[in-house]
């Protein structure tokens, strides 16, 4: 009997896996040293930060931080409670909700910015020259939009 994972293309995705997961950690440091903020949330500010006019979708949040459900909707109420977020009737379908980045939310963003800059650059584009990081960020777009076209597909062997 075979050993299992023993195919050397499962280095590729540990490998991913490990560097993501490594980043991550070095990010959540920074951010709770400066802030007293869930992880989960800086990561939802700034989701929404970077969406067009710092407004998003609850699915669209949840789809691009893989949170469940029940998981994007705790961290919005918490982001809410705390007045870093504001939730407002989508115009272009009155059943669905929008999530603004509120003033207070867009002062704790510039308050993590700094230190968590140093991280950013320390770890990536001071590290990869501009090709690299260019390649580096197309594989990554197509990874991600191949895995969120097909969530379902966490079933298949």
């Amino acid at each position: 009997m075979s050993t299992p994972f023993n195919d050397a293309r499962w280095d590729t995705f540990g490998l991913l896996k490990e560097a993501y997961l490594a980043l991550d950690e070095r990010i959540a440091a920074v951010s709770s040293s400066t802030a007293a903020v869930d992880r989960f949330v800086v990561d939802l500010l700034i989701r929404v930060a970077r969406s067009p006019d710092a407004t998003a979708r609850p699915t669209d949040l949840a789809r691009g931080l893989s949170m469940a459900p029940s998981h994007i909707t705790r961290c919005l109420d918490e982001a809410e409670s705390r007045k870093f977020i504001t939730r407002k009737a989508n115009p272009d379908d009155r059943r669905s909700t929008l999530i603004v980045l509120a003033p207070a939310g867009k002062r704790l963003l510039a308050k993590l910015e700094a230190p968590m800059t140093v991280v950013r650059d320390e770890l990536i584009h001071g590290l990869l020259k501009p090709a690299e990081i260019e390649r580096l960020e197309r594989t990554l777009r197509t990874l991600r939009d191949h895995a969120q076209q097909h969530p379902e597909r966490g079933d298949v062997p």
